[in-house]
């Protein structure tokens, strides 16, 4: 649009309406940042999934579907498997251990974990037992209605972020080519913003696509090491779960800090509540803390981030610093963007800030 040479009044009618646009979408996104950020760490982490995919599939619909199934369908199985797994084993150690009250409080819950099914609950709704289903409409409607909606509203938020995210994943997946496009021809292929840019996106993708792969390094040695472990345990298996807990190491080494130790040490706590409660041997405890600490939390943090992250041109000190001081600015989301920001800020100090400096001085 030649005119923006020829008018300025027609060119500052152009970027107050960009100006508008873009505080509207900005306010939109703003709202929902963690689950953008989070679709960005899954795209950066997913997208060589997926090029390597499009090789052999030729449809960027079914591609994109089907990277998308391999990696966020598993992490909802193993939430969602994970909170039935908790309330089994806390039926357990309520159980064995007298606190027969609180057991008793958290019975509708834990019945659903012990039988996995609603049979209870549909038998407790045709019952006649004086508290059939008209008898608890007639006394207590409004609170029904009123717990209904809260759980409804929460219901709502968490699926509408849940389709937001894998929205913006397919597509970012499927069409990133595009947007690629029209960013470089809008900067008229300026070099030195489309290398700045391209150096940027390479190293984001090795950075993701490095802590997904420690997470699954994470998870086969724990695997690997609890299985073991349960294998040559005498008296019955020390780790219930392996694999699951495995899973759930795997996912805590992306938190800042402290890591897969906000997984085991919980459970290594869990462990000594049950040999102090009943008659588990304490040494399953201690081999557990053991072998976490040895083992599971050494090899994958010094062994195997060390080796991906020397694939990358950021440090990988100053890309945990970001992990953590991201996490202490923004919250739970600071965790994906903490290493954008610091990815960002290496690059313009690189190959940006000296130019600056340079003609800054020179003047």
């Amino acid at each position: 649009m030649c005119a923006f040479h020829e008018w300025d009044g027609r060119r500052t009618v152009w970027i107050g309406l960009g100006v508008v646009i873009a505080a509207a979408i900005g306010l939109a996104l703003f709202t929902y940042v963690g689950t953008l950020l989070f679709a960005i760490f899954l795209y950066y982490a997913t997208r060589s999934l997926y090029g390597l995919l499009d090789r052999h599939v030729d449809h960027p619909n079914v591609t994109a579907v089907v990277t998308i199934l391999l990696v966020v369908l598993p992490m909802v199985v193993v939430v969602g498997y994970t909170g039935i797994v908790a309330l089994r084993e806390l039926d357990q150690v309520l159980a064995s251990s007298g606190l027969e009250s609180y057991r008793s409080a958290l019975d509708p819950y834990l019945t659903m974990a012990r039988e996995g099914n609603v049979d209870r609950f549909r038998a407790a709704l045709t019952s006649d037992t004086g508290r059939s289903i008209t008898s608890v409409l007639r006394q207590g409607l409004p609170s029904v209605i009123e717990r209904l909606s809260s759980v409804a509203g929460f219901v709502f938020a968490v699926l509408a972020r849940f389709f937001l995210m894998v929205t913006l994943l397919f597509y970012l997946l499927r069409d990133d080519w595009k947007l690629r496009r029209w960013f470089t021809r809008s900067v008229d292929h300026d070099e030195e913003i489309v290398s700045f840019l391209e150096a940027v996106d390479d190293d984001l993708e090795t950075v993701f696509v490095g802590n997904l792969a420690v997470v699954g390094v994470a998870t086969v040695i724990a695997a690997g090491t609890y299985v073991g472990l349960n294998l040559l345990a005498s008296g019955g298996p020390v780790v219930g779960t392996p694999v699951l807990l495995a899973f759930l190491i795997g996912i805590g080494t992306l938190i800042p800090a402290v890591g897969m130790k906000i997984v085991y040490v919980p459970y290594g706590l869990y462990l000594l509540v049950l040999a102090v409660a009943t008659s588990t041997p304490l040494w399953q405890a201690i081999a557990f803390f053991a072998l976490s600490f040895t083992v599971v939390d050494t090899v994958p943090d010094f062994f195997a981030r060390s080796f991906l992250s020397s694939r990358s041109g950021v440090h990988m000190g100053l890309v945990l610093l970001g992990y953590f001081l991201g996490t202490l600015a923004f919250g739970w989301y600071g965790l994906f963007l903490g290493p954008i920001v610091v990815v960002f800020a290496v690059h313009f100090a690189h190959e940006v800030f000296p130019a600056l400096a340079s003609a800054f001085l020179s003047e």
